[in-house]
């Protein structure tokens, strides 16, 4: 596929930075913006991601007042998300999505983050990256810090699945890159916050579920989505799964391998996208081509 300069704007913008969950942690976070200054970008840094509100970084209302600024500062390419954690779904209804411009605008930050990255696309057609927050982002291994750098300065045009990634199931598929925190997909069901899946090529990763709960969401989302619209699947890192109580007495992989059955193109699993020692990012909104036919699986933008 040809090159694609998507992402290219971002490189002669500043990168904004709310917290639209939780509060940070302030040495992370300042590491964060550190690393982002070395790679020669410069940033925006809302006041509000220092705010302290519970366990949350302020109040709805000032993490809208943020929010908006950003998305109405005309030398912002990239809004980036401080961190992660909780109560992002709290402001999608308050996101005044027509009144703003956001065509030259992405958003990035995955997690809790899926959800906004969701709801501006199907808003707004806002597209964005599944990729690191801030105060995540000197947690990155060399090469996934490497690689977010190339991909939001327009120079990434395919996905490196590496070594351990494994074809479920062969195909080719070609359709946009939607996906996340898998937790998180049912909170956007039924609501106007989801884009609409046909075709697409969705990927979920999480981390400190219950086997059973990770049988019962993927259950849930067959039958909401439904996974036979789907163009294919690819399947991140899970960390820290839990089986407490009663033995569940499934695997991860039976589970999965029970909730593939429905889907007619390609299935990868044990993608470089986690909670855990690597967070490699995707585009979000962007169309792509899974290729799984032939030995090692390839994604091109």
């Amino acid at each position: 596929m040809g090159r694609s300069n998507i992402y290219k704007p971002i490189r002669d913008k500043k990168i904004g930075v709310f917290a639209p969950s939780s509060r940070i942690d302030p040495v992370r976070f300042n590491e964060g913006i550190e690393l982002l200054h070395n790679f020669g970008f410069k940033t925006q840094v809302s006041e509000q991601c220092y705010l302290e509100h519970g366990q949350s970084a302020g109040t709805h209302e000032e993490k809208l007042e943020a929010l908006h600024l950003l998305l109405t500062a005309p030398d912002v390419g990239l809004i980036m998300a401080a961190g992660g954690g909780n109560r992002g779904l709290h402001i999608l209804d308050r996101i005044q999505y027509d009144q703003y411009d956001i065509s030259d605008k992405f958003y990035c930050g995955y997690s809790d983050s899926t959800v906004l990255l969701s709801s501006f696309y199907a808003k707004s057609k806002m597209r964005g990256i599944y990729g690191p927050m801030v105060q995540n982002l000197p947690n990155l291994t060399p090469e996934d810090l490497v690689y977010f750098i190339e991909l939001i300065s327009g120079n990434a045009t395919d996905y490196d699945f590496e070594e351990q990634a494994v074809v479920l199931q062969q195909g080719v598929a070609t359709g946009p890159l939607f996906g996340g925190t898998l937790s998180m997909l049912p909170c956007l069901t039924g609501t106007t916050f989801l884009p609409k899946l046909d075709g697409a090529i969705l990927y979920i990763e999480d981390c400190n579920e219950e086997l059973s709960r990770i049988d019962r969401t993927l259950a849930h989302l067959s039958h909401a989505l439904p996974f036979d619209k789907l163009g294919g699947l690819i399947i991140g890192q899970f960390k820290n799964l839990l089986d407490t109580g009663r033995p569940f007495g499934f695997s991860l992989e039976d589970i999965i391998g029970e909730h593939i059955s429905n889907i007619k193109g390609p299935v990868i699993i044990n993608a470089p996208i986690g909670h855990g020692a690597r967070m490699k990012a995707l585009p979000f909104g962007l169309d792509a081509t899974l290729n799984a036919d032939e030995g090692k699986p390839t994604l091109e933008f």
